[in-house]
């Protein structure tokens, strides 16, 4: 069986942060189909979609696409492994949380 939704997205994020996977990512949250974790999946798709467009598709210097990942990276692993796991929704929506409030404090 293959992944779908934010389980394909939770794998993608092996592959890096960049603009092109970033928007592979946002797509497949856009496919997620259980109810339990559409929340999640679109909190995902926002934040995936915004860090693209941050990056844009030009070239970017290897210094700043590292420091990104290694700003976002544990936020964005935690809540998908949290909403892919069927962790407590209160669990969950602390992971998304902190996603969002480390998104807006840029």
């Amino acid at each position: 069986m293959t992944e779908m939704g934010i389980s394909k997205a939770r794998a993608l994020t092996a592959n890096g942060l960049f603009y092109d996977n970033l928007l592979e990512m946002a797509r497949c949250c856009r496919e997620e189909e259980d109810p339990l974790k559409l929340l999640a999946a679109f909190t995902l798709n926002h934040v995936f979609m915004t860090l693209a467009l941050n990056l844009g598709d030009d070239p970017v210097i290897q210094s700043e696409l590292r420091e990104m990942e290694a700003k976002y990276r544990t936020a964005i692993n935690l809540a998908l492994e949290a909403a892919i796991s069927g962790a407590p929704c209160e669990e969950q929506h602390r992971y998304l949380r902190d996603l969002i409030l480390l998104l807006w404090r840029r």
